[in-house]
């Protein structure tokens, strides 16, 4: 019988090649398993990190749809002076009041020959009381004229400026957005436990120093913030006098008698459209950068239109490094072919609701997509009157309830793709936290 030593020393160099393989795939399962727990745990943490930012991501198109709806009301203060629709109507009103009088006046010097002689002498008084006054007053016909360019051209501004409005809001917020991110990032790294002591005296600094960046921070993105102010007291301006030829090149030719389809109508609108667009007979759209951004010699005078910060520390109309990059960015953004098409798409969806309205004039089966031999049509005249009641709609709504025009914008997908793409921008030497990565 074989003792047990004997056994081994016999068989020492399989149980040594036994003992090898099992000590190595021990450690490799202990391996496999470890790199699958890190797994797990990164994979946790990726998938944590983007829920936050999807979640991050939505409540900022949120806070920019509350921003749009709380800034709109004064676009459509200003426009009322710059298109008195309201005013050109009812002089049109008083001159339909005047020809009725004249007429009962005439009729009723018919049943009074005998006095005749002395009632014309006063109608003729009267005239000539009218024509002394010192304005020169307006035929029908120019007041039908003005009427039919006012009420299109604030229709056609409104709508122009209500998309750049929703384009150039979602993009700052959306770049500040993502700046803020990336900052909470950082500054959540920082704070990671390292092998250094730390000292009371270390965290005080540390928090000082924490402290005094946030608040360069909401300094700078105020400042930011306050370009919105050049689109909604100059940019639209200049924007409305390019529309407001568009129309007059479009509509003019137009008598307001006129019947037009409801395919016509469209086809006018179209038309204005494209000459907007593609000013000087330019065969590509133009950008809108002048009308959401100042040129730079006007920027400090952009700034100065800030509220104070209270203490007087800061200058308001100084463009520092920081705010230079996100201005710079910003106007990137804006020249972009990706920006050009989402606007024209922005602008197209508010003229799609805007169209529509238009078509209840019409019957139903007209718009129904079924084409007719006999389409219906309506005067232009009807059509202008509820083109100027639909501007008041434009500028209505609250920051919880958007009208309908802004809500029809900004459910165009492609913003949401586009501020998808500005918010996953992380070019850590724009956001210039470069030095800190």
């Amino acid at each position: 019988m074989i003792g047990l030593p004997d056994f081994v020393r016999r068989h020492r160099r399989k149980i040594l090649v036994a003992t090898g393989i099992a000590a190595t795939g021990y450690l490799l399962v202990d391996y496999i398993k470890s790199k699958f727990f890190e797994l797990q745990d990164r994979l946790a943490t990726e998938r944590a990190a983007r829920e936050n930012l999807k979640r991050r991501f939505e409540q900022n198109q949120q806070d920019a749809t509350f921003t749009i709806m709380a800034l709109l009301p004064s676009l459509g203060s200003q426009m009322s002076s710059q298109f008195p629709v309201e005013k050109t109507t009812a002089e049109l009103q008083a001159k339909r009041t005047e020809r009725a009088s004249s007429k009962q006046m005439i009729e009723s010097t018919e049943t009074m020959s005998d006095s005749l002689p002395s009632v014309s002498s006063v109608a003729s008084s009267v005239v000539r009381d009218d024509g002394e006054d010192n304005k020169p007053r307006k035929s029908k016909t120019e007041l039908w004229s003005e009427l039919k360019t006012q009420s299109l051209s604030r229709a056609f501004t409104l709508v122009y400026s209500s998309a750049l409005l929703v384009f150039f809001t979602r993009l700052q917020l959306n770049i500040l957005g993502r700046k803020n991110y990336v900052m909470s990032v950082v500054q959540m790294a920082d704070k990671k436990p390292s092998g250094h002591q730390i000292t009371m005296e270390n965290l005080a600094d540390s928090d000082m120093a924490s402290l005094a960046l946030e608040e360069e921070e909401l300094h700078t993105n105020r400042m930011y913030l306050t370009f919105s102010w050049w689109l909604l007291n100059k940019g639209w301006v200049a924007l409305s006098e390019r529309i407001r030829d568009a129309v007059v090149q479009v509509f003019d030719p137009i008598n307001p008698r006129k019947e037009l389809t409801l395919a016509e109508f469209s086809e006018l609108i179209g038309r204005v459209q494209f000459a907007i667009d593609h000013p000087s007979e330019q065969t590509t759209q133009s950008n809108f950068l002048h009308n959401l951004l100042p040129p730079q010699e006007l920027e400090s005078y952009v700034l100065a239109q800030a509220p104070s910060d209270g203490d007087g520390t800061r200058p308001n109309n100084f463009v520092d490094a920081t705010l230079r990059r996100l201005l710079d960015e910003t106007a990137d953004f804006i020249e972009s072919p990706n920006a050009v098409d989402v606007i024209h798409k922005l602008v197209h969806s508010g003229l799609s609701v805007f169209v529509g309205r238009v078509a209840t004039l019409y019957p139903a089966e007209d718009f129904s997509g079924t084409p007719t031999e006999n389409p219906s049509k309506v005067k232009l005249a009807s059509i202008l009157a509820n083109v100027s009641k639909q501007a008041q709609g434009m500028t209505s709504g609250s920051p919880f309830e958007p009208n309908e025009y802004i809500t029809a914008m900004i459910d165009v997908p492609d913003l949401d793709g586009f501020s998808a793409l500005v918010y996953s921008n992380f070019d850590w030497a724009n956001l210039g936290i470069h030095s800190q990565v």
